[in-house]
């Protein structure tokens, strides 16, 4: 495989569809559409067209999804997402307080757990733009155009849908961390650590798609969401790559109802980045974190340590020697019960090819089923969950990772198991420090 298309490449957000509407009919050729609106119809986003030009439209739906609530499903409380099939596409409906969000598919081979896990982040980020007071100001005023609040921020929610779709991250809810020798890692972290300003809240040196490390104060909740909104944020914004930043940031796991302040400085390459999360907004602040970042540098740029990290980047997504080496090991996916994923050979963000997507709605599915396991099975089911189909993807555990696999379909039961062994050797507890951010903050 070709090296380059292993690279990230953004999504391209098109704004070209900004003219057609419900009354065209290439309105309803594209293969996924998603809409966000009030729960009294009201038009936040529409992914394919123009909000406005959509609004009789989505009044309608809002009026057939009622009656919907209202004769199939008793406690609609309890409900989270709905689901309406027909032979030719799917529906799915997500409701989230004041806020109902809908993706109609005419792709049925989509992964249900996908298409759920793309409408939860979806509501993530309109949040992380708008805050919690939207609800708020929907519950007292039913007809408040949130649309408007949204404003040049919609871009951020179509990168939201397309990572959503296809990123291992978004639909595991994890990050991607950079693979480096536990060593280096540990140099990193303690230097994060050591940027001991008042009121920062947690220092991350990331890139766009990888997580090389995190420091956060003790005690504070820092979800992995509130990461994946910054890296977000910075596939979405080419110019927050460019020079230093100082800008609010709504994180919806830390508050959801207010801003904290991120310093953003990418100073290598326009490649690597720190982060510092502040609640405090001044200026003065801003020239604390700007002196920190400086003095970081300074000791990374003593030890050539930037030049590594470069190198390490452009190893990575890596080839396992167990894919090199032609065995029936097609694919596989690493989740650490922390949140973090070691993804190989495709990118966790951004374009990817077919075959990859093909897995990502596979590996869904059997995500979706182990977890269903993992409450209701006792301990001894949870330490030995070991499932496979007969296109040859499965999923099994082992000590504090869950590995989701593709063999050969052709292979046989015993190969299965050799394969799998393999893939336990190569994450062996001693090993996981080369994968994942272990160490607790």
């Amino acid at each position: 495989m070709n090296q380059d298309s292993l690279q990230y490449k953004p999504h391209v957000i098109n704004v070209s569809y900004q003219e057609i509407s419900p009354d065209i009919p290439d309105f309803f050729t594209h293969k996924r559409h998603v809409f966000i609106m009030t729960n009294t119809g009201r038009p936040i986003y529409v992914r394919y067209g123009s909000e406005i030009k959509s609004s009789i439209f989505l009044a309608t739906i809002n009026a057939i999804f009622q009656k919907f609530l209202l004769f199939f499903f008793e406690d609609k409380e309890k409900q989270t997402l709905f689901k309406i099939s027909h032979d030719k596409c799917n529906i799915y409906i997500l409701q989230r307080n004041q806020i109902t969000y809908i993706c109609s598919t005419n792709s049925l081979q989509d992964s249900e757990f996908i298409i759920y896990q793309m409408l939860d982040f979806l509501n993530t980020q309109l949040i992380s733009i708008v805050t919690d007071q939207a609800n708020v100001q929907l519950t007292q005023k039913p007809n408040y155009d949130l649309a408007f609040s949204v404003g040049g921020s919609r871009n951020l929610l179509t990168l939201a849908i397309k990572n959503g779709l296809y990123s291992p991250c978004i639909a595991f809810n994890s990050i991607c961390t950079l693979p480096m020798t536990a060593s280096l890692r540990s140099y990193i972290h303690n230097n994060l650590k050591e940027i001991k300003l008042p009121n920062i809240i947690s220092s991350l040196l990331l890139t766009e798609t990888f997580v090389i490390d995190i420091w956060r104060q003790k005690n504070m909740e820092f979800k992995t969401s509130d990461i994946l909104i910054i890296q977000s944020m910075i596939q979405g914004q080419g110019q927050l790559k460019k020079g230093e930043n100082w800008t609010p940031i709504c994180l919806p796991g830390l508050s959801a109802m207010g801003f904290v302040y991120a310093y953003i400085n990418f100073f290598y390459q326009n490649t690597i980045g720190i982060v510092m999360i502040s609640d405090d907004n001044s200026l003065e602040m801003f020239s604390k974190c700007k002196e920190a970042a400086q003095v970081l540098i300074e000791k990374f740029n003593s030890i050539n340590l930037l030049q590594t990290l470069s190198q390490t980047l452009q190893d990575n997504p890596p080839t396992p020697k167990c894919l090199e080496n032609q065995t029936q090991i097609k694919h596989f996916i690493v989740r650490h019960i922390s949140g973090q994923i070691f993804l190989p050979v495709y990118q966790a963000f951004g374009i990817n090819n077919k075959t990859f997507k093909f897995y990502m709605q596979h590996y869904g599915e059997l995500y979706k089923d182990f977890m269903i396991s993992q409450s209701l099975g006792n301990q001894d089911v949870k330490q030995n969950y070991f499932v496979w189909d007969s296109r040859g993807f499965g999923i099994t555990q082992y000590h504090d990772v869950i590995i989701m696999f593709c063999f050969n379909e052709l292979i046989e039961f015993q190969q299965i198991v050799q394969n799998v062994h393999i893939l336990h050797k190569k994450f062996k507890s001693e090993e996981l420090n080369n994968f994942f951010i272990l160490k607790a903050s």
